[in-house]
Protein backbone atom coordinates (compact mmCIF):
# COMPACT_ATOMS: atom_id res chain seq x y z
CA UNK A 1 0.00 0.00 0.00
CA UNK A 2 1.84 3.05 -1.34
CA UNK A 3 -0.06 5.58 0.80
CA UNK A 4 0.93 3.83 4.03
CA UNK A 5 4.55 3.38 2.91
CA UNK A 6 4.92 7.04 1.94
CA UNK A 7 3.26 8.23 5.16
CA UNK A 8 5.54 6.04 7.28
CA UNK A 9 8.58 7.28 5.35
CA UNK A 10 7.62 10.94 5.95
CA UNK A 11 7.00 10.20 9.64
CA UNK A 12 10.36 8.44 9.98
CA UNK A 13 12.10 11.34 8.30
CA UNK A 14 10.52 13.89 10.64
CA UNK A 15 11.13 11.80 13.76
CA UNK A 16 14.64 10.87 12.68
CA UNK A 17 15.68 14.46 12.03
CA UNK A 18 14.30 15.55 15.42
CA UNK A 19 16.18 12.73 17.18
CA UNK A 20 19.41 13.30 15.27
CA UNK A 21 19.44 17.01 16.13
CA UNK A 22 18.78 16.07 19.77
CA UNK A 23 16.13 18.72 20.20
CA UNK A 24 13.71 18.94 23.14
CA UNK A 25 13.25 15.46 24.72
CA UNK A 26 15.29 13.89 21.95
CA UNK A 27 14.20 10.43 20.80
CA UNK A 28 11.03 10.40 22.93
CA UNK A 29 9.66 13.39 21.08
CA UNK A 30 11.01 11.89 17.85
CA UNK A 31 8.70 8.89 18.31
CA UNK A 32 5.71 11.13 19.04
CA UNK A 33 6.54 13.24 16.00
CA UNK A 34 6.84 10.11 13.83
CA UNK A 35 3.33 8.96 14.81
CA UNK A 36 1.74 12.39 14.39
CA UNK A 37 3.41 13.20 11.07
CA UNK A 38 2.80 9.74 9.62
CA UNK A 39 -0.90 9.84 10.60
CA UNK A 40 -1.34 13.38 9.25
CA UNK A 41 0.42 12.48 6.01
CA UNK A 42 -1.79 9.43 5.55
CA UNK A 43 -4.97 11.49 6.01
CA UNK A 44 -3.84 14.23 3.63
CA UNK A 45 -2.69 11.82 0.92
CA UNK A 46 -5.90 9.77 1.23
CA UNK A 47 -8.05 12.88 0.91
CA UNK A 48 -6.10 14.06 -2.14
CA UNK A 49 -6.55 10.66 -3.79
CA UNK A 50 -10.26 10.62 -2.93
CA UNK A 51 -10.72 13.95 -4.70
CA UNK A 52 -9.12 12.46 -7.82
CA UNK A 53 -11.14 9.26 -7.69
CA UNK A 54 -14.57 10.68 -6.92
CA UNK A 55 -15.17 12.31 -10.35
CA UNK A 56 -14.35 9.01 -12.06
CA UNK A 57 -16.93 7.17 -10.00
CA UNK A 58 -19.52 9.84 -10.76
CA UNK A 59 -18.77 9.39 -14.47
CA UNK A 60 -19.12 5.63 -14.03
CA UNK A 61 -22.57 6.04 -12.50
CA UNK A 62 -23.67 8.05 -15.54
CA UNK A 63 -22.32 5.35 -17.88
CA UNK A 64 -24.26 2.67 -16.03
CA UNK A 65 -27.42 4.75 -15.95
CA UNK A 66 -26.98 5.12 -19.70
CA UNK A 67 -26.63 1.33 -19.98
CA UNK A 68 -23.02 1.64 -21.19
CA UNK A 69 -21.99 -1.41 -19.19
CA UNK A 70 -18.96 -2.58 -21.28
CA UNK A 71 -17.54 0.94 -21.15
CA UNK A 72 -18.06 1.11 -17.38
CA UNK A 73 -16.33 -2.24 -16.87
CA UNK A 74 -13.38 -1.10 -18.99
CA UNK A 75 -13.10 2.09 -16.97
CA UNK A 76 -13.19 0.19 -13.68
CA UNK A 77 -10.45 -2.15 -14.88
CA UNK A 78 -8.30 0.87 -15.73
CA UNK A 79 -8.72 2.04 -12.14
CA UNK A 80 -7.43 -1.16 -10.54
CA UNK A 81 -3.80 0.07 -10.29
CA UNK A 82 -5.09 2.91 -8.09
CA UNK A 83 -5.99 0.28 -5.50
CA UNK A 84 -2.32 0.17 -4.56
CA UNK A 85 -2.68 3.68 -3.21
CA UNK A 86 -6.02 3.80 -1.40
CA UNK A 87 -7.01 1.41 1.40
CA UNK A 88 -10.02 -0.78 0.50
CA UNK A 89 -10.25 0.72 -2.99
CA UNK A 90 -9.04 -2.39 -4.84
CA UNK A 91 -11.65 -4.57 -3.13
CA UNK A 92 -14.38 -2.05 -3.99
CA UNK A 93 -13.37 -1.96 -7.65
CA UNK A 94 -13.31 -5.76 -7.86
CA UNK A 95 -16.74 -5.81 -6.23
CA UNK A 96 -18.18 -3.41 -8.80
CA UNK A 97 -16.62 -5.19 -11.77
CA UNK A 98 -17.90 -8.48 -10.39
CA UNK A 99 -21.45 -7.19 -10.02
CA UNK A 100 -21.48 -5.75 -13.53
CA UNK A 101 -20.05 -8.84 -15.19
CA UNK A 102 -22.39 -11.08 -13.20
CA UNK A 103 -25.35 -9.02 -14.37
CA UNK A 104 -24.01 -9.22 -17.93
CA UNK A 105 -24.03 -13.02 -17.80
CA UNK A 106 -20.25 -13.47 -17.80
CA UNK A 107 -20.14 -15.71 -14.72
CA UNK A 108 -16.54 -16.83 -15.21
CA UNK A 109 -15.26 -13.28 -15.26
CA UNK A 110 -17.64 -12.28 -12.47
CA UNK A 111 -16.38 -15.04 -10.18
CA UNK A 112 -12.79 -13.92 -10.66
CA UNK A 113 -13.62 -10.42 -9.45
CA UNK A 114 -16.25 -11.26 -6.83
CA UNK A 115 -13.74 -13.60 -5.16
CA UNK A 116 -11.45 -10.57 -4.72
CA UNK A 117 -14.17 -8.17 -3.58
CA UNK A 118 -13.79 -6.45 -0.26
CA UNK A 119 -15.45 -8.27 2.61
CA UNK A 120 -17.38 -5.11 3.46
CA UNK A 121 -18.91 -5.04 -0.03
CA UNK A 122 -22.04 -6.88 1.11
CA UNK A 123 -23.87 -6.94 -2.24
CA UNK A 124 -20.81 -8.37 -3.97
CA UNK A 125 -20.34 -11.06 -1.31
CA UNK A 126 -23.99 -12.09 -1.58
CA UNK A 127 -23.75 -12.11 -5.39
CA UNK A 128 -20.67 -14.33 -5.11
CA UNK A 129 -22.59 -16.75 -2.89
CA UNK A 130 -25.51 -16.74 -5.36
CA UNK A 131 -23.14 -17.48 -8.24
CA UNK A 132 -21.58 -20.36 -6.31
CA UNK A 133 -25.00 -21.79 -5.49
CA UNK A 134 -26.19 -21.53 -9.08
CA UNK A 135 -23.11 -23.48 -10.19
CA UNK A 136 -23.70 -26.25 -7.65
CA UNK A 137 -21.15 -25.22 -5.01
CA UNK A 138 -23.43 -24.93 -2.01
CA UNK A 139 -20.80 -25.60 0.72
CA UNK A 140 -18.60 -22.80 -0.63
CA UNK A 141 -21.64 -20.52 -0.94
CA UNK A 142 -22.42 -21.13 2.73
CA UNK A 143 -18.85 -20.25 3.66
CA UNK A 144 -19.09 -16.95 1.78
CA UNK A 145 -22.42 -16.09 3.42
CA UNK A 146 -21.10 -16.98 6.88
CA UNK A 147 -18.21 -14.56 6.36
CA UNK A 148 -20.51 -11.88 4.93
CA UNK A 149 -22.74 -12.04 8.01
CA UNK A 150 -19.80 -12.14 10.43
CA UNK A 151 -18.27 -9.02 8.90
CA UNK A 152 -21.53 -7.17 8.14
CA UNK A 153 -23.79 -8.15 11.02
CA UNK A 154 -26.19 -5.24 10.61
CA UNK A 155 -26.84 -5.90 6.91
CA UNK A 156 -30.08 -7.85 6.55
CA UNK A 157 -29.68 -9.03 2.95
CA UNK A 158 -27.15 -11.85 3.69
CA UNK A 159 -29.40 -13.32 6.40
CA UNK A 160 -32.42 -13.44 4.12
CA UNK A 161 -30.53 -14.81 1.12
CA UNK A 162 -28.98 -17.44 3.36
CA UNK A 163 -32.42 -18.37 4.72
CA UNK A 164 -33.85 -18.54 1.18
CA UNK A 165 -31.09 -20.91 0.08
CA UNK A 166 -31.44 -23.06 3.20
CA UNK A 167 -35.15 -23.38 2.53
CA UNK A 168 -34.39 -24.23 -1.09
CA UNK A 169 -32.18 -27.02 0.25
CA UNK A 170 -35.08 -28.27 2.38
CA UNK A 171 -33.74 -27.11 5.77
CA UNK A 172 -36.58 -24.96 7.14
CA UNK A 173 -35.36 -25.10 10.75
CA UNK A 174 -31.93 -23.74 9.76
CA UNK A 175 -33.61 -21.00 7.72
CA UNK A 176 -35.70 -20.01 10.76
CA UNK A 177 -32.56 -19.97 12.92
CA UNK A 178 -30.86 -17.66 10.43
CA UNK A 179 -33.72 -15.16 10.55
CA UNK A 180 -33.91 -15.38 14.33
CA UNK A 181 -30.25 -14.35 14.36
CA UNK A 182 -31.13 -11.41 12.08
CA UNK A 183 -33.99 -10.42 14.37
CA UNK A 184 -31.63 -10.24 17.36
CA UNK A 185 -29.50 -7.74 15.45
CA UNK A 186 -32.43 -5.61 14.25
CA UNK A 187 -35.68 -6.50 16.07
CA UNK A 188 -37.78 -3.90 14.24
CA UNK A 189 -36.87 -4.98 10.70
CA UNK A 190 -40.15 -5.59 8.84
CA UNK A 191 -38.68 -7.93 6.22
CA UNK A 192 -37.29 -10.20 8.91
CA UNK A 193 -40.52 -10.18 10.91
CA UNK A 194 -42.58 -11.00 7.82
CA UNK A 195 -40.32 -13.74 6.51
CA UNK A 196 -39.85 -15.31 9.93
CA UNK A 197 -43.64 -15.55 10.30
CA UNK A 198 -43.92 -17.06 6.84
CA UNK A 199 -41.33 -19.73 7.62
CA UNK A 200 -42.93 -20.58 10.95
CA UNK A 201 -46.28 -20.98 9.20
CA UNK A 202 -44.89 -23.35 6.58
CA UNK A 203 -44.79 -20.81 3.75
CA UNK A 204 -41.98 -19.76 1.39
CA UNK A 205 -40.02 -16.57 1.94
CA UNK A 206 -41.01 -13.39 0.17
CA UNK A 207 -38.01 -11.43 -1.08
CA UNK A 208 -40.01 -8.69 -2.83
CA UNK A 209 -39.03 -6.10 -0.22
CA UNK A 210 -35.43 -6.30 -1.46
CA UNK A 211 -36.52 -5.38 -5.00
CA UNK A 212 -33.97 -5.54 -7.80
CA UNK A 213 -31.19 -6.12 -5.28
CA UNK A 214 -32.70 -9.57 -4.81
CA UNK A 215 -33.67 -10.27 -8.41
CA UNK A 216 -30.21 -9.20 -9.57
CA UNK A 217 -28.83 -12.28 -7.80
CA UNK A 218 -30.55 -14.37 -10.49
CA UNK A 219 -31.99 -16.82 -8.00
CA UNK A 220 -35.59 -15.91 -8.81
CA UNK A 221 -37.27 -14.22 -11.76
CA UNK A 222 -38.59 -10.68 -11.16
CA UNK A 223 -42.28 -10.03 -11.81
CA UNK A 224 -43.00 -8.82 -15.35
CA UNK A 225 -44.40 -5.60 -13.92
CA UNK A 226 -41.06 -4.80 -12.29
CA UNK A 227 -39.03 -4.86 -15.51
CA UNK A 228 -35.28 -4.33 -15.50
CA UNK A 229 -33.70 -0.98 -14.78
CA UNK A 230 -30.27 -0.15 -16.23
CA UNK A 231 -27.70 -0.32 -13.46
CA UNK A 232 -30.17 -2.06 -11.15
CA UNK A 233 -30.51 -1.52 -7.42
CA UNK A 234 -27.20 -3.19 -6.59
CA UNK A 235 -24.44 -0.64 -7.25
CA UNK A 236 -22.95 -1.00 -10.74
CA UNK A 237 -25.02 -3.88 -11.99
CA UNK A 238 -28.32 -4.39 -13.76
CA UNK A 239 -31.16 -6.74 -13.02
CA UNK A 240 -31.35 -10.21 -14.53
CA UNK A 241 -34.08 -12.63 -15.42
CA UNK A 242 -32.12 -15.84 -15.88
CA UNK A 243 -33.38 -18.91 -14.01
CA UNK A 244 -31.09 -20.52 -11.42
CA UNK A 245 -29.57 -23.77 -12.55
CA UNK A 246 -31.29 -26.92 -11.30
CA UNK A 247 -29.39 -28.81 -8.68
CA UNK A 248 -28.73 -32.47 -9.35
Amino acid sequence: MYTIAISVWIGLLAGGVWTALDWWKGWQMGIVLFVLVAATSFILISRALAKRIEPRFLALQKQIQGNQIPLAIKELESMLPMGRWQILLEGQIHAQIGLLTYASGDTERAEKHLAQAGYRATEAQVAYAALLYRTNRWPKAREVLDNAIRLNKKQMLPYHVYAWLLLKEGDRSAAIAKLLAAQKIEPSNESTTENLARLQNGKDLSMKRFGMIWYGLQLERPPKTMGAAPGGAIPFRKGFRQKPQRRG
